[in-house]
């Protein structure tokens, strides 16, 4: 569990010193002014290194949200590009301008599916963290972050691992976030974590030979 008041984690018991820790210097900071994707760039790889001060600086800047949203698009792109065009493209009996249409919409059809799964994944581990664990972060706060690093989620592309190594990192970056925004224990978050990824990896397995019939 999480201490209310000096922030420290803490099984059974500990000495509270009442005072709550001071942010650095580095954490209060303004995000840029402007035109700044190298910064929300370094901003989202220090997210899935497990970056605290990141994290927490994503989830206050207003900001974040759009570059987050941009660099999911393009993350969800690539990894559609890498699973799903190969089968689009064996099911599709056509060529020329009507291929081309066939993608076009197949991948949009592709994104949203993505986009709709992510925003309810997202939900329903920030109302699990708020009703039952006592969560203190906005649905908001812990979305900026988390669309920032979700590129993480591209390690399902590597060969014979990836599934397993895009699972694992997703999960960290979740947990990491769920606990510094929601100001949940990290037991608890490991275990939102995991507990949904394992429920949307069985959903995605079921809905996945329906998928192969289109």
């Amino acid at each position: 569990m999480r201490c209310a008041v000096c922030g420290m984690d803490y099984g059974l018991s500990h000495n509270c010193s009442g005072i709550a820790p001071l942010p650095t210097e580095e954490e209060t900071a303004p995000p840029p002014v402007g035109f700044s994707p190298g910064y929300y760039l370094r901003l989202a790889f220090n997210i899935v290194r497990w970056d605290d001060i990141a994290i927490r600086r994503a989830s206050r800047d207003s900001n974040a949200i759009y570059y987050g949203a941009f660099l999911w698009i393009v993350a969800a792109t690539i990894v559609l590009i890498g699973t799903a065009l190969p089968q689009m493209l064996a099911a599709i009996h056509v060529s020329g301008p009507a291929m081309v249409i066939g993608v076009i919409v197949g991948m949009s059809v592709g994104l949203v599916v993505v986009a709709i799964l992510t925003f309810i994944q997202l939900g329903l581990c920030h109302l699990i963290a708020k009703w039952f664990f006592g969560g203190t972060g906005s649905y908001l706060g812990v979305m900026r972050p988390l669309l920032l690093g979700w590129f993480v989620n591209c390690l399902v592309l590597i060969p014979i691992a990836g599934t397993l190594a895009a699972a694992i990192g997703w999960t960290a970056v979740l947990m990491m976030v769920f606990e510094e925004v929601e100001g949940i224990s990290r037991l608890q978050a490991f275990g939102i974590s995991a507990g949904i990824n394992v429920c949307f990896f069985v959903l995605q397995q079921m809905m996945t030979p329906v998928t192969r019939h289109l």
